[in-house]
């Protein structure tokens, strides 16, 4: 998953692991969740069904909300997303023939995934690969939930895929250890450096061609065009709001103009506008939504002034932000950051 594809189908099962850890560990009422995480109810009782990588993404903030007095479920949550629980990602994964297949497909159809961190592939003359993790587009109130899940979720994955045998050297985190680092420490074979300055996963020389046991290039090749072909589709339904919503997501500080952002979407302007007028919109409204949801991303974080956070979303004076956000949430920016604080 990542902030520019928000309107990829996944399946519901990374929402069937966070029900099942805020309802069993922290008796937590889950229809009252989705209510609190602005989303509809997401039932999970009808067999298995999709959700849009948009509601994914807000079921993981309102998550990591809820639990950051009990990081320490952050990692354990993640060690429960074995490689079938991606759907047909997984499935590509796991009919890859090599080890360096299957994280090159990883990396290829991340969009499919649940992570937040964008991850590229990267190989070694000496045989040796890594996935290196790229954190720009994590909103920073959901580092280090991102950081502790995918430790988790990506030792998983890694077991799955190899059958267990031991093909990582080393793995090396841009977050503090988890609180209960020392319980959870068995599932980790190679040595782990926390506090570092880039999140990385490096596998053993000679681990690239390392055979999987499920390798088959037929089904591979099946399951890696069902991927293209969700992709396609989730591109070609999304509606031009989700579809503006990504873009101006992805340009974090650079806000865009009606004329500009037509031009990214492949529209006219007023093609822009008559398609979210349709769609019970206006593109003044999108801009405002996509201002609102950054500058709650940056108010978490404690080390960006209420001015810097007024210039990188788009207003050039902080009383204007001030106004703008006490309109948006019903508080001032001072008060909400002290709410999430408390």
């Amino acid at each position: 998953m990542n902030r520019n594809a928000l309107f990829a189908a996944l399946p519901d099962l990374s929402a069937r692991i966070m029900r099942h850890t805020l309802t069993n560990e922290l008796n937590v009422n889950w229809e009252m969740f989705c209510r609190d995480s602005r989303l509809k109810s997401v039932r999970l009782d009808d067999g298995t069904t999709e959700l849009l990588a948009q509601d994914e993404f807000l079921l993981q903030e309102g998550f990591a909300a809820l639990t950051a007095n009990h990081s320490d479920l952050w990692c354990s949550v993640g060690l429960r997303y074995r490689s079938i629980k991606y759907g047909t990602l997984g499935l590509a994964m796991m009919t890859a023939r090599t080890l360096s297949e299957a994280l090159e497909i990883a990396c290829r159809y991340q969009a499919l995934t649940y992570s937040l961190i964008n991850y590229r592939y990267a190989l070694a003359p000496n045989g040796a690969c890594a996935l290196i993790g790229e954190t720009d587009g994590t909103p920073a109130h959901l580092h280090d939930f991102s950081q502790h899940r995918d430790l988790g979720a990506i030792m998983t994955l890694i077991n799955d895929l190899v059958a267990g045998e031991h093909v990582l050297e080393r793995i090396t985190v841009a977050a503090p250890a988890p609180s209960n680092w020392a319980a959870i420490r068995s599932h980790f074979y190679c040595p782990v450096e926390f506090n570092a300055d880039r999140t990385q996963w490096i596998c053993l020389p000679g681990s690239t061609n390392r055979a999987l046991p499920l390798g088959d290039a037929d089904l591979l090749s099946l399951y890696s065009a069902h991927c293209d072909a969700l992709l396609g589709k989730a591109h070609a339904n999304a509606s031009v709001t989700q579809r503006l919503t990504a873009l101006l997501s992805a340009r974090g500080e650079d806000i865009l103009s009606a004329s500009k952002a037509a031009r990214e979407l492949a529209l006219s302007e007023r093609t822009l506008h008559r398609r979210l007028a349709d769609e019970g919109t206006r593109f003044s409204t999108v801009v405002d939504d996509a201002r609102y949801q950054r500058s709650r991303e940056l108010l978490a974080d404690r080390s960006m002034t209420i001015e810097r956070i007024a210039f990188t979303v788009g207003f050039s004076e902080p009383s204007s932000f001030s106004r703008a956000f006490k309109r948006w949430s019903g508080v001032g920016a001072l008060e909400y950051r002290k709410q999430i604080v408390r």
